[in-house]
Formats: C-alpha cells, sequence, structure tokens
C-alpha cells in the first residue's frame, strides 16, 4: 500500500496546480482503501486559498455539495477512497471536449493502474455517458465493474434523497459483487 501512495505522489507531482489537479483520497485524514475509486469529469474553477491567500491543489470538500459527498462516502463505508477526475485542468463547468479527454487519459489509466480499484464509480450520469462510456472505459480492465452515481452537486431534478439512494444501491451493489 505504501508503494501505492508513494507513486500517486509522484504521479500528482507532476501536475502543475492550481490549475492542474490530481486526486485525492476523501476525506482527508482517513484511511486511504483502494477497492473503489471515484471519477468526476473535471476540476472546477473553485480554488481554495490557505492562511497565506496561495491556492491550494484541493479539489472536494470545499463546498456544502462537496460535504454531500464526503458523508455519503462515511455513511456507506467508502470513506477513504481514491477520488479523481477525467480531465485535470480547472475551467468553467462544462462538458469537456473530446480531445481534453484524449490528452488526460493517459494519466488517469495511470492512476488507475496504481490504484488497482475493483470497482470505478463514475460522479453523474451525463459524465459518465458522455465522458467516460465513450472514451475512457474502453481502456479500462474489464474485470474492473462500472457503475454511476448520481452527481452530488449538478442534481437538476433530483432531491438530495434521491442522489443519496443511488449512492447506497450502486456502494451496497459493488461491495457485494467484488
Amino acid at each position: 500500500m505504501d508503494a501505492k501512495l508513494e507513486a500517486l505522489k509522484e504521479l500528482n507531482q507532476r501536475l502543475t496546480p492550481p490549475r492542474e489537479l490530481g486526486g485525492v483520497f476523501l476525506p482527508v485524514g482517513v484511511k486511504e482503501q483502494f477497492e473503489i475509486m471515484f471519477v468526476a469529469e473535471m476540476p472546477s474553477m473553485n480554488e481554495p486559498k490557505n492562511e497565506e491567500g496561495k491556492a491550494l491543489n484541493f479539489n472536494f470538500g470545499i463546498t456544502a455539495k462537496d460535504r454531500l459527498l464526503i458523508n455519503m462516502m462515511k455513511k456507506y463505508g467508502v470513506a477513504g477512497s481514491y477520488v479523481t477526475d477525467i480531465v485535470k485542468e480547472r475551467d468553467i463547468p462544462r462538458k469537456p471536449t473530446k480531445e481534453e479527454i484524449r490528452k488526460w487519459l493517459p494519466f488517469l489509466l495511470e492512476e488507475v493502474r496504481i490504484i488497482q480499484p475493483r470497482a470505478i464509480i463514475v460522479l453523474g450520469k451525463r459524465t459518465y455517458e458522455a465522458s467516460f462510456r465513450p472514451y475512457v472505459e474502453p481502456a479500462i480492465p474489464s474485470e474492473i465493474k462500472i457503475d454511476y452515481v448520481f452527481h452530488y452537486s449538478q442534481q437538476g431534478a433530483k432531491t438530495n434523497l434521491e442522489v443519496e439512494q443511488r449512492f447506497s444501491e450502486v456502494v451496497l451493489k459493488i461491495k457485494n459483487s467484488v
């Protein structure tokens, strides 16, 4: 496990924060686990600052919706899982282009290779259908189970209850199959 953590650290050091972000184990401070990996689409423009006003290399856990994700991770036993993005560059919230996805795919695949998860959960049905399934999933080893949950911050007509229900169903299904 220490080798995995060191390899992820080295990989993420290739990025140039605060513009480019690698993954993090969430919530911070919880023992890392490698069974399930969560994949979002791309970092938002949120750039949290430290006490000196410098931007931090952190993309999750800064809004109330991020805390909803973290609380669900704790509640359903997947706290400490690795959470990352397909595209590693901050931009205005939008669907990334296929060129952006292709540019960052080798980095994401290296994260998958290091972590060796038994399952990947994509954050967002649209992200799964538009970005992950056509461009990423074909490159993922077939033994890794893949599913999606509703995105915790871009719910549209979904309520927090519906988001949590889908999250619990997917996590339970994956945990029972790995």
